[in-house]
């Protein structure tokens, strides 16, 4: 246990002392002020119109690959520089790798969350919060609804982006598996896109069928097919566990090949 928590705040160390963080934010706010522009120079007519508008728009695909920047990279880096080794030799290959792999889901988690909420932020300087049509909509059929009612936009956008954030998590996970087979940072920070196309493609059908396996209903809290958000988000976090599990097994069993 002392061992795998060595290993957990060693990368979670090394995730804040990296400047890929901070530039992922930064790269998801810009990405979604693009998306929710309209070509014109406008945006929305509120903050939660903007946010909705930008999340929706094709270009927030981008966001997805700009949350794998900060660490689904790095057992490309360990392989790079042999220090894989040396960590393995510290402990095991289960604990190295499902350590990395808690962070590599944390870390996108958080840039999604934190730039998704930084976004709304600058919006809300030239934008009142909500505006009446869309505040009702998620007011009937939205996630966190009580945080609108209460006028609490801010924790509202957080949880919001959060929610958003599991799902790059996830997909920065696949993307770092991957990893294990061909060490290229260029596959690592495509694969979140083409992951998720295909994921949607061959899952379309049965999502339309099955609304809680579909990730464009789950992770997205303007929808709430539980009408509970501890429900909502709840599964939403089981499904990113799962991920966790599933991936962390496949990844131990690649590593010991690789390393």
């Amino acid at each position: 246990m002392k061992k795998r928590e060595g290993y957990f705040r060693t990368e979670i160390s090394r995730l804040f002392h990296n400047k890929g963080f901070y530039f992922s934010v930064m790269g998801i706010v810009m990405i979604l002020f693009l998306s929710a522009n309209d070509g014109m120079g406008n945006m929305g007519g509120s903050v939660l119109s903007s946010v909705l508008l930008s999340s929706y728009d094709a270009g927030f695909l981008a966001a997805f690959s700009l949350a794998a920047m900060p660490y689904a990279a790095s057992f490309t880096d360990d392989l790079e520089y042999n220090y894989a080794k040396y960590l393995v030799i510290r402990g095991s290959y289960g604990k190295y790798v499902f350590s990395k792999m808690l962070v590599i889901f944390l870390s996108s988690m958080l840039a999604m969350g934190i730039g998704i909420t930084c976004f709304s932020m600058l919006c809300s300087l030239g934008l009142p919060w909500a505006d009446e049509g869309m505040m009702e909509y998620i007011l009937m059929y939205g996630g966190y609804r009580s945080f609108l009612g209460q006028g609490q936009y801010l924790l509202w956008f957080l949880l919001y982006g959060m929610q958003w954030g599991i799902f790059a998590g996830i997909l920065s996970m696949a993307a770092a598996f991957l990893s294990l087979f061909w060490p290229n940072k260029l596959l690592v920070f495509s694969a979140p896109v083409l992951l998720y196309q295909i994921l949607i493609e061959f899952g379309a059908d049965s999502f339309r069928k099955i609304s809680a396996f579909d990730p464009r209903v789950v992770f997205d809290a303007r929808h709430n097919i539980w009408d509970s958000d501890l429900k909502m988000l709840a599964w939403a976090f089981l499904l990113g566990a799962a991920a966790w599990l599933l991936l962390g097994f496949v990844g131990v069993l690649q590593s010991k090949r690789r390393i």
